[in-house]
């Protein structure tokens, strides 16, 4: 199982927040969730090793555990993610959001060409 979390921190948006393990992780960490920032792991999916292989197997990547991938915040990142996303179609991308409503915004312009509504 891979992670990655291209950025950290998260804004309560809905009732389905209340409980939410990100706030409640962060606190026992002494970690300011309200903070949204890109980490150091930004191009962990295209980072490689010394023999040319990516460091991450192909499968599953669990994406941005730590927020919310479509969250405002991160509007100004999430392009370059979507960059790492079409070099990695080895892997398949898994992110949960309180807010998919954003997602048409959110995803690269030429995706609503090949969407099926």
């Amino acid at each position: 199982m891979a992670m990655w979390n291209a950025w950290r921190g998260c804004k309560k948006c809905s009732d389905g927040c209340l409980h939410c393990y990100i706030h409640k992780g962060d606190s026992k960490r002494n970690v300011d969730t309200t903070e949204i920032i890109k980490t150091k792991d930004f191009e962990k999916p295209i980072e490689k090793l010394k023999n040319g292989n990516y460091k991450i197997k192909s499968g599953i990547v669990y994406l941005c555990f730590s927020t919310d991938f479509l969250i405002e915040e991160a509007d100004e990142w999430r392009n370059e993610c979507w960059k790492i996303i079409e070099e990695r179609q080895d892997c398949t991308f898994l992110f949960l959001t309180k807010r998919i409503d954003r997602f048409m915004k959110c995803i690269p312009d030429d995706w609503e060409d090949d969407m099926i509504m």
